[in-house]
């Protein structure tokens, strides 16, 4: 058995078992609920939910007025939130590639949260809880129509769209873009995964140097890079595993975003980007 479709095995075999209550404290938690799985035993968690602590700023994108902050969560996550135009955003990322991401845009609201093997999605008082090992097509169907028209999510797509060049190597353009990613798939861009993946592996074996950043945050990014590069290379050969109408695929998009995400935490660990304590 190849390795990418071993550790998507395992991932779906053992999800029901590191799944119990909700693993996010601050704002996110309080404005969705219990929207993900907690994987026990990796992360203490309080029984209080604090507020979230705005930081201070750490980034801004001028050409899609975008405004970045990190802050540190009480349970060892990183939080980066976002303000552009009417789109806000809230992205909570644990050391093993769980998270949850919350988007608002006026009155519509919608958050996504993916644990090992358990896909949560939310929009207003509609939502869709999935086991991703047992998915089938009517079940992504059923994401696909809560997410359809949703104006925050469009204007994610978009803000990741237009992102600087230089902010797409940073913790905050890189968190967008495999944010838009996940989304797109599952709004039924099915080809939003791969795309993501071959943008940087073309990147990495053409690779332009940039002034925009000194040595160590090259590193950092090039690690990163690296790994989001061997993430998709077994996306590829998971997916090619399943013949292409196989519900089972959707599993390898999880795999990777698992992987992705992890691989973001890492980035902003090693990047050293201020962040306040909440």
């Amino acid at each position: 058995m190849r390795p990418a479709i071993k550790k998507a095995a395992w991932l779906v075999g053992v999800g029901a078992l590191l799944m119990i209550g909700p693993p996010f404290a601050g704002s996110a938690q309080a404005a969705s609920g219990d929207l993900a799985p907690q994987c026990v035993g990796v992360f203490k968690t309080s029984a209080v939910t604090a507020p979230a602590v705005r930081s201070v700023q750490v980034h801004h994108d001028a050409q899609a007025n975008a405004t970045f902050f990190f802050s540190v969560a009480r349970d060892g996550a990183a939080r980066m939130t976002m303000k552009a135009g009417d789109l806000e955003v809230e992205k909570t990322v644990y050391a093993d590639g769980r998270f949850q991401l919350v988007l608002q845009a006026g009155n519509d609201r919608m958050s996504v949260a993916l644990g090992a093997g358990l896909l949560d999605v939310q929009r207003g008082n509609r939502r869709v809880r999935l086991d991703i090992g047992q998915a089938s097509d009517d079940d992504w169907l059923r994401v696909k129509t809560l997410l359809a028209g949703s104006r925050a999510l469009r204007l994610l797509r978009t803000l990741a769209f237009n992102l600087e060049p230089a902010t797409q190597r940073t913790p905050a353009g890189t968190a967008v873009m495999s944010s838009d990613a996940v989304l797109g798939f599952l709004d039924g861009d099915v080809a939003a995964v791969a795309r993501l993946g071959q943008q940087m592996r073309a990147a990495r074996q053409t690779r332009i140097r940039t002034v925009a950043f000194d040595e160590g945050e090259k590193d950092c990014y090039k690690t990163y890079e690296a790994l989001v590069v061997r993430a998709a290379d077994e996306y590829d050969a998971c997916r090619h595993s399943f013949y292409w109408w196989d519900p089972r695929q959707q599993a390898c998009i999880f795999v990777w975003t698992l992987e992705v995400e992890s691989a973001w935490f890492q980035f902003l660990g090693c990047s050293a980007v201020p962040m306040k304590t909440e």
